[in-house]
């Protein structure tokens, strides 16, 4: 068993002692102290944005990523779906995939790199279905591929940085074969950036028979309706399709939004925003997601004080993963890979939460600066 991380690049193998300690917690047989031990260890993993490959099959890497089950508050491992399966007497070969993702509630799944997307099935396709959520699994996994999701003190971004992050990652991501989605991507939705691609799209000849399709990409004010509303767009854009949001329920403003760009119908050179989906950020400025409004004022406290606790010497990185759980807001704080505390901001509990030290809502504390006063505790601490 190897650590990897998410563009599938070799970290290091697993001693031994750990590779032990993995079959007993994926086969339940671990208890008391070992229990917990693995449980720390296996936060780090998650809060590193790591995964495991798997070294049962010769040549293949069947991949596992550590999840939260936000309902019962416990770890378990789950295969990565689109990966290898593993062989027959491999001891993680019952942890179970991802599910479909027929229901909107399920959570989000990593899509991997080089595989054509397809967002919009061709016109004379007889099934042209396409999953409601890939819209949204593509946008979450471009945010966590670029780093988006994770705040590190030492490496401050501007909003052109970001945007240029997902750029780059978009490069991995054909949309049909050969076609990188970074050729048909705009990041900016306004009228001049939608004429710009639509030219772009019907002078290409890459396309072939199939459809032709772009992604515009932009930080938006709000989605109501069947319109997108962009703070340099006041009248906003209309959409076709269907719109798929983070977390299932919507969200106030800012939202990172992710748009298909393409004709209607077969023949029209009348382009037009197809699908969308979103997802709520901290600020325009800062694309780091959040779950519900509510967060952006704790959230903001809690970077003052990452940036306090580097002017004295310590490194805390904030995480928030956003593919393959259900506990959207679960964010997870690390130091110098010793130390790692999950937190949620809102007020109200998305269900049963772990009874642990390695787990704090701000709902219990008095204030937030009470809150901040704890976390800067936990981690300043004998240092």
């Amino acid at each position: 068993m190897r650590l990897v991380d998410k563009h599938g690049a070799l970290l290091r193998s697993l001693t031994p002692a750990e590779q032990a300690q993995l079959e007993g917690f994926a086969q339940a047989r671990l208890q008391g102290r070992e229990q917990l031990q693995a449980n720390q260890w296996l936060l780090g993993i998650r809060a590193a944005g790591q995964w495991l490959a798997c070294d049962c099959q010769a040549g293949q890497w069947p991949m596992l990523n550590v999840t939260l089950n936000g309902h019962t508050g416990t770890l378990f491992l789950k295969n990565n779906p689109g990966t290898p399966e593993h062989a027959a007497h491999c001891p993680f070969a019952h942890q179970g995939r991802s599910e479909t993702d027929t229901d909107p509630g399920l959570p989000a799944a990593w899509l991997a790199p080089d595989i054509p997307l397809k967002l919009l099935a061709d016109f004379n396709d007889p099934e042209r279905g396409k999953s409601r959520a890939l819209l949204l699994n593509l946008l979450l996994t471009w945010l966590e591929a670029a780093g988006l999701n994770t705040v590190q003190p030492n490496a401050k971004r501007s909003l052109a940085e970001q945007f240029s992050a997902l750029r780059q990652v978009a490069a991995r991501y054909p949309l049909i074969e050969r076609v990188p989605a970074s050729h048909y991507l705009e990041t900016r939705l306004d009228m001049k950036h939608m004429m710009m691609l639509k030219a772009r799209l019907q002078a290409s000849t890459a396309f072939g028979r199939h459809r032709r399709q772009g992604l515009l990409l932009d930080c938006v004010s709000d989605v109501r309706g069947r319109k997108v509303f962009a703070a340099h767009a006041g009248n906003g854009f209309d959409f076709q399709g269907h719109h798929s949001l983070w977390g299932g329920a919507p969200c106030s403003g800012p939202l990172l939004a992710m748009g298909v760009y393409s004709p209607a119908l077969p023949g029209s050179q009348f382009y037009e925003l197809i699908h969308v989906a979103t997802l709520p950020v901290l600020s325009r400025q800062q694309l780091f997601p959040v779950c519900r409004a509510e967060e952006r004022e704790p959230l903001h406290a809690l970077l003052r004080l990452i940036e306090w606790m580097a002017s004295k010497g310590l490194q805390v990185s904030l995480r928030r993963p956003v593919l393959g759980g259900h506990g959207e807001d679960e964010l997870l704080l690390s130091a110098a890979g010793d130390r790692v505390l999950a937190v949620s901001l809102l007020a109200q509990p998305r269900g049963p939460e772990p009874q642990s030290d390695t787990f704090k809502r701000l709902a219990d504390f008095k204030s937030i600066d009470t809150f901040c006063k704890y976390v800067a505790g936990f981690f300043m601490r004998g240092r």
